[in-house]
């Protein structure tokens, strides 16, 4: 039987997992109003923030096919905001917005609880005959812009900030159906390459967008790293 509907044999908007991601990403590290923040989103915060945007290639061994046969599939652009949160005296990452450019990853971001909507996002590519530390992205959707980055990398480092966030929190969130569930979404990561430097971000939102919370009060760094990341599942959170 397929994971998702259509409900037709190889089909299936979403195949059967596990999923794994590898992932070039531009993040910019950041810190805004806590209150207005904690109002927004329900949830204690610091004001931590960080903003990525990410080329993604996508696989699974139960459809291996889809890499190349139609690669345009499981490869995608992904943009997303976290907020450093803490319940019970631990931290955690909160998504509450995340926006890709693919359907199939939109639909299977929204079965575990990622926030994920559609939207145009461009990222500047690296290329290893071209010299480049500078680099930006940008998200928009109906017309307006989500956000925007600048990031000029200057040194190599040994880790990202957004790993001290704690496990990622998602609220998988279906009121037609009842359906109202904190979860711990689980995964195993390992970096290549990870280098920071300075950063802007521009944070806007439209009228089907509301973005004002999450804008910075202050830029801490950039970085733009590399990443495989392999799902594991998700896990209802003890609180």
């Amino acid at each position: 039987m397929p994971y998702t509907p259509p409900l037709i044999e190889k089909s299936e908007v979403v195949p059967k997992g596990p999923w794994e991601y590898a992932m070039n990403v531009l993040a910019v590290h950041a810190f805004g109003d806590s209150e207005e923040i904690s109002n927004e989103i329900g949830f204690e915060t610091d004001g931590e923030l960080w903003f990525y945007f990410a080329e993604i290639i996508s696989r699974s061994p139960n459809f291996p096919e889809l890499n190349y046969e139609t690669p345009q599939l499981v490869q995608y652009n992904e943009a997303a905001v976290f907020v450093k949160v803490f319940v019970k005296d631990k931290s955690f990452a909160y998504c509450p917005f995340m926006y890709v450019d693919n359907d199939l990853s939109l639909v299977r971001g929204l079965l575990v609880g990622f926030p994920k909507k559609i939207a145009n996002i461009a990222i500047t590519k690296r290329h290893p005959l071209i010299q480049q530390s500078k680099m930006g992205a940008n998200a928009c959707r109906a017309g307006y812009r989500l956000l925007k980055a600048i990031v000029e990398v200057e040194k190599e480092s040994s880790s990202v900030p957004f790993d001290k966030f704690g496990p990622w929190l998602l609220r998988r969130y279906f009121e037609p159906l009842n359906i109202d569930q904190q979860l711990i979404f689980k995964f195993e990561a390992k970096y290549g390459r990870i280098e920071s430097g300075k950063a802007e971000i521009e944070v806007v939102g439209g009228l089907n967008d509301k973005l004002d919370a999450f804008k910075p009060e202050k830029v801490k760094s950039g970085y733009y790293y590399e990443t495989l990341l392999k799902a594991k599942g998700v896990e209802t959170a003890d609180f």
